[in-house]
């Protein structure tokens, strides 16, 4: 089931131990943000790289909060982007672990391959701890 929530974002349904429905897939292809819902509540988006990223993230963000904060917008308006900004946060929160978590892959990998590491003091010394 699909539904349109706002300009270029879609909700799909997405029913316990299935995956997101093709239509999803191409709707993300095609440039548009897409979250995937189980039990009507927002469990996944997905969209293009570049409407995912942290940067892009940033600019919904300041958009969402310049709305929020109108007050010659509609109350209904202004409290529809409070909750997106909510969910935003969210988003934003998974996409930063996932890099932090890549950061920490990538140094372990180093570490294995036998490069040189910094050695902690000189960390300490350069975070003046």
């Amino acid at each position: 089931m699909t539904s349109m929530t706002a300009a270029h974002a879609f909700e799909y349904e997405v029913p316990p131990h299935a995956g997101p429905p093709s239509e999803a897939v191409e709707a993300a292809e095609e440039g548009n943000v897409v979250y995937l819902t189980r039990q009507g509540q927002r469990v996944a988006a997905m969209g293009p790289p570049t409407a995912l990223d942290p940067q892009g993230l940033e600019k919904i963000r300041q958009y969402l909060e310049a709305v929020a904060r109108n007050p010659n917008r509609t109350p209904a308006l202004r409290a529809s982007a409070r909750e997106e900004l909510a969910r935003l946060d969210e988003i934003m929160e998974q996409v930063i672990d996932e890099e932090d978590a890549q950061a920490c892959d990538d140094a372990l990998a180093s570490m294995r391959a036998g490069e040189s590491t910094q050695p902690w003091r000189a960390v300490k010394r350069e975070l003046d701890l």
